[in-house]
């Protein structure tokens, strides 16, 4: 049993982080003494599901954030510390320095090319310098893929564990009725690289053709695009159904009254290479998927058959492929066999006792 100590890169809580909730979770059911830090609205304690959250208030000057994690942390005496995503990873050296205690880094993002589209070349070349610095000095890292694996093996050990969906937390229902009218679910945060404005122009073409109903459930960054959203709604009478953010543990009801989940991702190098976690939330539930073609779910959904992929630059073609799936009567959901297939292989416990191993190996 060790006592570790969870890093976070951003707020854990609002949007809820399902990746760093599913670790921490594992880590108590495999015996470990378990407390996270993150960044937060304000300074305070919170719990979740009796986990110890030690939020640090993220409103201060460049850096200051940091340090405030790094002193939180060395209050206590942690076995391990477990850091998430990159300015953890900094941290982590830091802090591994100081206490000599081992230090693993989850890294969830294709993060160089994440940098280079939202930040611009030099914030790339500085990030691709700390990991290439830092990377090394710490003892072991976690991430989601093969491909963003091997990348990684340049700089140390690696343990790879997709950031597949708990089945705990996704129950089917023995006897799902069947809508009236489709529901067409899009589950995540709403951003034009993730499609929402394809989306929603898709599901205006969509309703000229079919009936049928669009939720969305997710958060806005942008407050432009939300206006622009909510008008283009109001304007064409679309109706769709805006939930916000749900907490990740209450999102089941919402698939199972749901035909179709979409996956719309824009391209570009961070997206392409990796396969959404909505994706695998929608499979395991019995939804065949709309998503873009040329990606890496691309050629999930064509292996396994779980629903189709379009061109996500084109409207029209995501529109087309939302109808085919309407009309070829698929709204029934994915046959039981693709189901229970789904639910065998795509699921976090079938991978999570891989955190358990690393963690006994370091302490």
């Amino acid at each position: 049993m060790a006592n570790v100590c969870v890093i976070c890169d951003r707020e854990f809580f609002s949007p809820f982080d399902q990746r760093v909730y599913k670790e921490v979770k594992t880590m108590v059911k495999m015996g470990h003494n378990v407390e996270i830090i993150t960044p937060h609205k304000s300074t305070k304690q919170k719990k979740i599901d009796n986990i110890i959250v030690h939020c640090i208030d993220k409103k201060a000057p460049f850096g200051f954030t940091g340090i405030k994690i790094i002193k939180k942390a060395l209050q206590k005496k942690y076995d391990l510390f477990y850091c998430h995503e990159f300015d953890p990873l900094i941290y982590g050296w830091m802090l591994k320095k100081i206490t000599k205690k081992p230090v693993v880094w989850d890294c969830h993002e294709y993060l160089v090319p994440m940098k280079r589209e939202l930040q611009g070349k030099l914030s790339a070349l500085l990030a691709k310098n700390i990991i290439k610095f830092a990377a090394p000095k710490i003892d072991h890292i976690i991430t989601v893929d093969n491909i963003l694996g091997r990348q990684l093996q340049e700089y140390n050990s690696v343990t790879v564990i997709p950031n597949y969906p708990t089945i705990s937390d996704f129950p089917l229902l023995e006897n799902k009725t069947k809508n009236k009218i489709p529901n067409i679910i899009y589950v995540g945060s709403l951003t034009e690289e993730r499609g929402l404005k394809k989306m929603i122009k898709a599901y205006k073409i969509v309703r000229e053709n079919f009936e049928a109903e669009l939720t969305i459930i997710g958060g806005f960054y942008d407050t432009s695009l939300e206006q622009w959203a909510k008008n283009y709604d109001s304007k064409y009478k679309l109706m769709i159904n805006w939930k916000g953010w749900i907490n990740y543990t209450e999102l089941a009801p919402h698939f199972s009254e749901a035909d179709i989940g979409l996956c719309i991702l824009q391209d570009s190098e961070r997206y392409m290479k990796a396969i959404a976690t909505k994706v695998y939330e929608y499979i395991i539930m019995g939804l065949p998927v709309v998503t873009s073609k040329g990606h890496m779910s691309d050629r999930l959904v064509k292996k396994e058959k779980y629903g189709i992929s379009v061109d996500s630059s084109d409207e029209n073609a995501i529109a087309d492929g939302i109808l085919t799936l309407l009309n070829q009567n698929t709204i029934k959901g994915m046959n039981k066999e693709n189901i229970q297939s789904s639910r065998s292989k795509y699921v976090w416990e079938r991978r999570e006792e891989k955190i358990n191993k690393v963690i006994k190996k370091l302490v």
